[in-house]
């Protein structure tokens, strides 16, 4: 009984998942710019890797010319970036999360 038990607890911690922030970044504002009108943009963009091996390495460029498309006719000020990591079996996907104000030029 005490092997069944420790079989079925072994099982859920390999199969689990874990997330974990690493990094988060701020950017400054232009202190000669209306901060308070302005609208938030987003970029999302993530990385799949298996045993360390990826096809991807321009992940965190995509998103910030994804967040540059969102803002044409402005100024991005104040960008946040977030690094973080989702877990899995030999596998992890890293993921970006930018944020900015787009402010009107």
């Amino acid at each position: 009984m005490k092997r069944l038990w420790i079989l079925i607890v072994l099982s859920f911690a390999i199969s689990g998942c874990m997330h974990s922030i690493h990094h988060v970044h701020v950017s400054d504002f232009d202190p000669y710019g209306g901060q308070g009108s302005g609208k938030m943009v987003k970029a999302k963009t993530e990385q799949f890797v298996i045993l360390g091996f990826t096809s991807d390495s321009k992940y965190v460029d995509k998103a910030y010319m994804d967040l540059q498309q969102k803002c044409k006719r402005g100024r991005l000020q104040g960008i946040t970036t977030q690094y973080s990591t989702s877990l899995g079996f030999f596998s992890w996907t890293n993921k970006i999360l930018m944020q900015g104000l787009c402010v009107s030029s």
